[in-house]
């Protein structure tokens, strides 16, 4: 599997995004109301209540909340082992007010207890994040899927900057950063949907038009 997406499948997957997305918005949901598909929210619950887990690519994601204003809350993605027993958490998206994608981040290894990686082990699997059988909205797998593929090279910087700043914290603390509970995010990037797009356009050579998201 290639690391990192052709032009073409980035627009592809941009094109994929977009229309999830819309699809949602046009039935009067969003990411977040589709998963909660009609039960009512309850902070810490993941939302499908089992997770998503596509049989296939052995990608698993939920949603869930409790950080109050700042979002709406925030899918936690995994890549499950070859035995499916080990769990590795990879990044979180994080969702604004309108359920749309709005920043990845990290998480340090206490928080969810699970197979740690280094990047340059994960960043190989990153294409296996992708959910086209997943028990879940099929437009929520789509639009997370698509949302992957088109930030595959920002998510790889991402786990980069995680692992460079656990370096730092354990050459200067001598601890063990990875349990350190001082550590808890350590690594940010925005999601800038419109301005993504527009750099495609340049790139594919393409005229300025309205987004659909």
């Amino acid at each position: 599997m290639r690391a990192s997406p052709t032009l073409l499948e980035r627009a592809e997957a941009a094109a994929a995004l977009v229309a999830a997305l819309g699809e949602m918005e046009s039935a009067g949901q969003n990411i977040v109301t589709a998963l909660l598909d009609g039960r009512d929210f309850v902070a810490e619950t993941h939302y499908p209540a089992d997770d998503a887990l596509d049989p296939h690519t052995r990608a698993q994601y939920y949603f869930h909340a409790h950080r109050g204003a700042a979002e709406s809350g925030h899918i936690h993605c995994y890549l499950r082992g070859d035995d499916t027993s080990s769990l590795t958490h990879v990044l979180a998206i994080a969702l604004d007010h309108f359920g749309r994608p709005a920043q990845f981040f990290t998480t340090n290894l206490w928080v969810t207890a699970d197979h740690w990686l280094p990047a340059e082990a994960l960043i190989p699997q990153l294409p296996r994040l992708a959910w086209h059988d997943a028990p879940a909205p099929a437009a929520v797998n789509r639009a997370l899927t698509a949302l992957c593929v088109l930030y595959r090279r920002e998510i790889a910087t991402l786990l980069r900057r995680r692992d460079k700043r656990l370096a730092r914290h354990a050459a200067a603390s001598q601890a063990d950063a990875l349990a350190d509970e001082a550590l808890e995010i350590l690594s940010r990037a925005r999601i800038n949907l419109p301005g993504t797009l527009a750099r495609l356009r340049q790139s594919l050579n393409l005229p300025e038009a309205d987004d659909a998201a």
